[in-house]
Order: C-alpha cells, then structure tokens, then sequence
C-alpha cells in the first residue's frame, strides 16, 4: 500500500519505518527542513524509554528531582530514573531508510475514489493511508473532521548556561498552575528550563532557584491534553495529533511511539481498529484518571493543594519505590490510600460538579 505520513517528529517517523519493514510505500511529508528541529519538548525521559528507544541519544542520566509547591519541599531520589535526550539526534535517528519530503506544508487532503490526494506547494501524492503525525496545531486532524475535545497549553523553555553551581543528577519541578515549571540539567553547566505559562513566569522561577545565566537558544510549543478519535476511514491521527500526551505532566514521548508500533500492527494485519483497541487497552485507563486529576489540580484551592502535596512529601518513600515515570495512576493510589485526601477529593469533585 502507498501511506503518506505527515510529520516527521518522533512518532511519525518511528510509525513510517515499521510500515516500511513491512513493505509498504512510505512517504513522510515535513514541513521544516531539519529532523529534530525545531525542538519542542524537555526531552526527559524514563530510563526505560531511553534504553528501549534511544540510549545512543542520552545526554544525561537523572537520579531524582527536588519537588515544590507553595511552601511544600521535598526530594524524590532514584537512582538513574530518568534520562536527559538529544531531541535533534533522537528524532533522527528514526530517519534512516525513510523517503523523506522536507521543506513542505501540507496545504489540502482530497479524498478521490478509494484513494487520498495530499498536496503540498511542491507536488500532489496519491496515497491508501494518510497518518497525521503533525503535531498538536494536526492539519489532517482538522481538515478531516476527526472529532476531538483537547484543551491545549503552551510552554516555553530556555537553554541556560547556569552561572552558579548545577546538580546534574536531579531536576527542579515547582508546580504552578496550570501545570508546573522545570529545570533539566544536560551536564556541564547547561540547563533546560522551562514552564507552562509567560516568559515572565519563567524569568521568575529562574530567579527564584539560583538558575539565572546566558541564553543558548529558546524555544516554545503546545501541549494538547484530552481526547481525539484515531481512526477516521483510511486516515489516522497519532502522538500529539491525537492528544497521546501524559495528561498530568504533558510528555508525549514514550505514549507516541508505543502507539505508532500499535498503528503500525494493525496497519498490517489489516485491521485498523485494531489501533485503537490496543491503544485504549494499555493507556485508556490511564489517560482517563490523568485527566481527571488534572481537572481536580486545576479547580482546588490553594489551601487544599498544599494538603495533598503534604501527603505526598510524608509518602516520598513509597513514591520512590512504586512511582512510574510513564504512568501516573500511581499518585492516585497513594493519595486514595490516605484518609486524610478524602475530604480534599471530596471538595474537588464537588467543585467540578457544581
């Protein structure tokens, strides 16, 4: 079959090289004209992930982060439970052996006969499979009608060469509402630092935790948290498109590409809601929970935020022992197993009812 996939981030590119494996004709269409680039995400991820998708692009190995909310501190420790990627050299690493159209925009999807006509300023491709790949912004995802219910949030983030002293083995999370802000030590001074809000709320944190020093590069993005149908005929949504992110943290990394090995098996067993069964299978009940506990995050008081947060600082030691990385219900059995969360859950789910 003749699959034309749009976007050449980490998913699309990782979905295209299995399809290939199996003998189809992939395309992928990008809009830039550097894999990798512009980057748009942290780049941290479990050390799981990292060995099973991309050890040759660790930058840096993560023991643990120093978490705080309000006036709550504490630390989390693990040894190696996170690694620090190299975005440009991973993305590209899925890239060998694709035929890659760089440099074009999407700009039309026709559907003629059985067949999908995708056009760019530079040509029209005949195609039985459209994959949108494309990112939060999905031109496939809007231009075909795929029904979805996504909140998005944009981010920004700076690499910093820090002026005073870095500890390389823990991450900085302060958690400010909507989501939080982080500093990401690379190694050797340098520090990805970034939040989900303002410039000005950057510059703030930074201020705050000692992580002032000369700008790099900057970048920014949109983290899309919700729900999306996958499947809409012959086409298919897939990572960011599809709102495959953490709903509690934003990364999209590890759930993108189990996806695209889901797409991919179904794509060649003949069976496309196969996708969308493995995928609601491994991470359904886990999205689900994940968004329910954001809106619960988002809505409750100041006052009940350090409550919980409290909790989980007297719980640090069973986080660092049971926590996943990747998969957050975790957080939700620790809290559900302290009396004291029930009547702070109670108010939350009040507030989200009324």
């Amino acid at each position: 079959m003749k699959i034309i996939t749009v976007g050449a981030g980490p998913s699309g590119l990782y979905v295209s090289q299995l399809l290939s494996r199996q003998g189809h004709e992939v395309l992928v269409i990008e809009e830039h004209d550097t894999i990798g680039e512009p980057v748009q995400c942290a780049g941290l991820v479990s050390s799981t992930f990292a060995d099973t998708y991309g050890s040759s692009s660790v930058l840096n190995v993560i023991d643990g982060a120093h978490v705080h909310c309000c006036d709550v501190s504490f630390d989390l420790v693990r040894t190696g439970v996170a690694s620090v990627l190299d975005r440009a050299a991973f993305d590209a690493s899925f890239s060998n052996g694709i035929d890659i159209e760089r440099g074009n925009r999407v700009d039309e999807i026709r559907v003629a006969g059985g067949s999908y006509l995708v056009s760019t300023p530079a040509a029209t491709h005949e195609a039985d499979i459209v994959i949108g790949a494309d990112g939060p912004s999905s031109f496939v995802r809007s231009t075909m009608g795929f029904p979805s219910d996504i909140t998005f949030y944009g981010a920004c983030q700076q690499r910093v060469r820090a002026k005073g002293d870095v500890d390389d083995a823990m991450v900085t999370v302060d958690l400010k509402r909507p989501f939080f802000s982080w500093a990401i030590p690379e190694g050797d001074g340098i520090v990805r630092i970034g939040t989900v809000g303002t410039v000005s709320s950057l510059e703030r944190f930074k201020s705050r935790f000692g992580f002032e020093g000369s700008i790099i590069d900057r970048t920014g993005g949109i983290i899309p948290v919700g729900k999306c149908s996958l499947i809409r005929g012959g086409a298919f949504l897939l990572g960011d498109a599809a709102a495959q992110t953490k709903p509690l943290s934003g990364g999209g990394l590890s759930f993108g590409l189990r996806a695209a090995e889901f797409l991919a098996e179904a794509i060649g067993q003949g069976d496309p809601c196969r996708y969308y069964h493995r995928w609601n299978a491994e991470f359904g009940r886990e999205m689900s929970l994940g968004r329910s506990i954001r809106k619960m995050y988002e809505n409750m008081s100041e006052n009940d935020l350090v409550k919980v947060m409290s909790i989980l600082a007297e719980k640090r030691e069973r986080l660092e022992q049971e926590a996943d990385f990747d998969m957050h219900a975790t957080i939700a059995r620790i809290l559900f197993s302290t009396p004291r969360f029930y009547p702070v859950f109670g108010k939350a789910m009040a507030t989200l009812v009324g």
